[in-house]
């Protein structure tokens, strides 16, 4: 009962520092959270340390616990290690094409109608559900790569990564050509070629990352 209770506080935790609800640097106050998911503190603290080991949140000693505070450098270096998995991840799938152990039309089928709702979604005021799209298209090609710690990996890096497209996303990023370049890299998986695959999965991350660095120089 006491794990299906954490399990629960986890969850809600995570989605409301992942989606902004719970922003940078905003105190945790254990007794307070406990009170509010109607719950002893027992289960709260376990998921706190859970998103701790997550890196989504940082206890610091004598002051509190704390939603962990990215600062642009952390998140430069969050986007070269999604750059390399993304990479491989799009490599290793376009592998199996060529292999024949998946059907480049059957995974066209799967990607295509994802990257056709990001289209319909290009409004500054829908980037929410165009993350989200974006976010289901690369855990489909890292899903069906078959490498599950290069998967895990990228899972991991992404929560992290999320809050940081909740505010560049909407005014830095363009997203009519992220389309573009989602549905290049469909074609060259589809088509079995691996590194076609590799550097425009590449590519198409090291832009975020352009933007990031870019926005460093300015502070």
């Amino acid at each position: 009962m006491t794990r299906n209770f954490s399990d629960k506080a986890y969850e809600a935790l995570r989605d409301r520092i992942i989606n902004g609800g719970l922003r940078p640097s905003a105190p945790l106050d254990i007794h307070r959270i406990a009170s509010e998911f109607e719950m002893s503190i027992t289960p709260v603290r376990d998921a706190i340390k859970r998103l701790e080991a997550d890196g989504l949140v940082e206890v610091i000693p004598r002051s509190g616990t704390f939603v962990r505070h990215f600062t642009i450098q952390d998140l430069i270096r969050g986007y070269e290690l999604v750059e390399a998995l993304d990479g491989m991840a799009g490599y290793l799938l376009a592998e199996r094409v060529a292999a024949g152990d998946v059907d480049g039309r059957e995974l066209e089928g799967l990607l295509t109608p994802l990257v056709d709702r990001m289209e319909e979604n290009l409004e500054r005021d829908q980037a929410r559900i165009w993350a989200e799209l974006d976010g289901q298209f690369h855990q489909v090609i890292f899903d069906m790569s078959e490498n599950t710690l290069i998967a895990s990996s990228y899972y991991s890096v992404r929560d992290q990564m999320k809050s940081v497209l909740s505010f560049i996303s909407p005014i830095y990023v363009d997203r009519a050509n992220s389309v573009r370049e989602h549905r290049l890299i469909i074609a060259a998986i589809a088509a079995g070629d691996s590194e076609k695959a590799r550097k425009l999965c590449q590519d198409h991350r090291n832009l975020v990352r352009q933007i990031l660095k870019k926005l460093l120089l300015q502070m």
